[in-house]
């Protein structure tokens, strides 16, 4: 099913199944063009959070039939840059966020396990030990809690990897947190099988 929340004012997310989006929603043409290089998988996963962008989008009357990106791969709408938006898609499931006026990030992340290095990597070392000690089902869904925060961040502020989503302190337990000049918020609970959270600007910054 179909979702939307807001997680601010002003400040929308919509999510759903890959499944159900394409059941639903018509996939914009150019998206369409972009999906023929890509496996069949990725081609879902792709045109998909594309069609729900533009869905998310008509509600506020605003046109996402052509997407663009910045030279950091963060994406855009060619004509109206002050239209904050982000896409993410995790195993069966999309997300996108759509902010006018803010900055804005989303990211899905379907409970998985993590390597202890990539837990030395992405948290603070009590945080670790307190990871390694929880039952594996427990331990990936609070790391998928960590990265999704880190990952929103860093798709907020356009710098993607580089950005170094690892070193955003997080604690699995908060649903909600800041990070510089922005603030993100858990939109599921924290025994969900899957993370979303959102990050965008407090104030206008464009």
């Amino acid at each position: 099913m179909i979702a939307r929340t807001d997680a601010d004012e002003g400040v929308h997310v919509v999510l759903g199944p890959i499944s159900d989006v394409l059941d639903h929603l018509p996939i914009p043409a150019q998206a369409a063009a972009e999906a023929r290089a890509l496996s069949d998988w990725r081609a879902k996963e792709y045109t998909a959070a594309r069609a729900l962008l533009v869905h998310a989008l008509s509600t506020l009357d605003i046109d996402g039939t052509r997407l663009g990106k910045t030279a950091h791969g963060k994406p855009l709408l060619p004509g109206r840059r002050d239209v904050g938006i982000s896409l993410s898609h995790s195993a069966d499931m999309v997300a996108v966020a759509v902010a006018p006026g803010r900055d804005v990030g989303v990211d899905v992340q379907e409970a998985w396990l993590p390597s202890p290095g990539m837990m030395r990597r992405c948290c603070e070392p009590g945080l670790v030990a307190d990871l390694t000690e929880a039952p594996p089902p427990e331990r990936a869904r609070r790391f998928a809690r960590i990265w999704a925060a880190q990952e929103a961040c860093v798709k907020a502020t356009g710098e993607g990897i580089a950005g170094h989503p690892w070193k955003i302190p997080v604690h699995p337990g908060d649903r909600t947190g800041s990070w510089r000049a922005l603030r993100w918020l858990h939109l599921r609970d924290a025994d969900s099988a899957a993370a979303v959270c959102c990050a965008y600007t407090e104030r206008t910054n464009r």
